[in-house]
């Protein structure tokens, strides 16, 4: 079967108009490679997006994308406004993560990359780098086990250095290093942590191209909503 779709092809799957196929592509919703002039989306996203659906609403801002991920991963935020929280946590009760996925696009900008096999563990190993995805999924108690890949978000201005000291060559969507760079401002989310927030880590997986890491990826979204959906049951139930 062919890993990649033309953009029409990717509009019929979706229910999108082509020209709605090709801003997503351009706002890294949709990984894509321009092949002869003409975009190829990559097969897997565009089957991810379809079971996740579209969610309604505007994209988050970065800072509160990151913001709703540590809340989604039961973790402590600091510097966070009491009315965004409230409204961070009602969203994840009502909508729950997995369906508010696809607006959180806009938390870091991807870039894929190919590296040496034997610089995957020196790349892992880089403290600059906060592990996600297939990379950091067994720290969450995830049952997928980390291949020849690295899967991980860098802060805005590393990426360059970060490249030429690790040699990696720009790839397309069979590429084995995915970085996600994360904007200055929303950093603070992240620095200082060898792996990301289990959310996070979960999102990444559910949009990966492989389909046993994209099925582990929505099976830890299900099971984050589900406790949510179950501190609000038991919210409702106090109040009565």
């Amino acid at each position: 079967m062919n890993d990649r779709l033309a953009v029409s092809e990717a509009a019929n799957i979706l229910g999108l108009s082509s020209n709605r196929i090709r801003a997503l592509i351009a706002q890294g919703q949709l990984p894509a490679l321009k092949i002869g002039g003409r975009w190829l989306v990559e097969r897997g996203a565009v089957e991810a997006r379809k079971r996740q659906g579209v969610s309604e609403g505007r994209p988050f801002a970065p800072h509160n994308a990151w913001a709703l991920l540590l809340l989604a991963s039961e973790e402590s935020i600091e510097g966070i406004d009491p009315s965004v929280r409230s409204r961070l946590r009602r969203a994840l009760r009502l909508e729950g993560l997995e369906k508010l996925g696809p607006r959180l696009f806009r938390r870091s900008e991807m870039n894929l990359f190919e590296a040496h096999p034997g610089e995957i563990a020196y790349l892992l190993e880089d403290p600059e780098l906060v592990r996600s995805g297939a990379s950091a999924a067994a720290e969450h108690g995830l049952d997928l086990v980390s291949g020849q890949e690295v899967d991980g978000y860098l802060q805005a201005g590393a990426l360059e250095g970060f490249a030429s000291s690790h040699a990696l060559l720009p790839a397309g969507p069979a590429g084995n290093v995915r970085l996600g760079v994360v904007p200055n401002e929303s950093w603070r989310f992240l620095a200082g942590r060898p792996i990301a927030p289990l959310a996070a880590v979960a999102l990444d997986l559910s949009e990966h191209p492989d389909p046993r890491s994209a099925r582990v990826g929505r099976t830890a979204l299900r099971n984050l909503d589900r406790g949510h959906r179950a501190e609000r049951t038991g919210r409702r139930r106090s109040s009565a």
